[in-house]
């Protein structure tokens, strides 16, 4: 399978997790510039809130723009929402709306 093929493949599995890793740390500097708090993460995805807008009305403009991130109703992380780290033109795309919206909120 190519789940298979990706794993035996080193190089790409290597060169993946790198432009992860790269892309996560681009989102994450860009999110703390527009205000966010953002968890310590070392996986494919970062929980972000912002003092400005609930984690729940973010999630709900995002997803009406059709930018999908997660977001979870329990109380100790219902202000956070969940961002899998993607290509950097999907998280250029995320940061770029999610600026559109702040400023909405001014």
């Amino acid at each position: 399978s190519a789940g298979v093929g990706a794993l035996l493949d080193e190089d790409y599995f290597n060169e993946n997790c790198a432009k992860i890793v790269q892309n996560r740390e681009w989102t994450k500097k860009e999110l703390e510039s527009l205000g966010f708090d953002v968890l310590p993460s070392m996986a494919n995805f970062v929980f972000a809130k912002n003092d400005k807008i609930s984690g729940k009305e973010l999630y709900l403009r995002l997803k009406e723009r059709g930018v999908l991130v997660r977001h979870f109703h329990k109380e100790r992380i219902k202000e956070y929402n969940r961002i899998t780290i993607g290509t950097i033109e999907q998280m250029q795309v995320l940061i770029n709306t999610i600026k559109t919206i702040l400023e909405e909120e001014k």
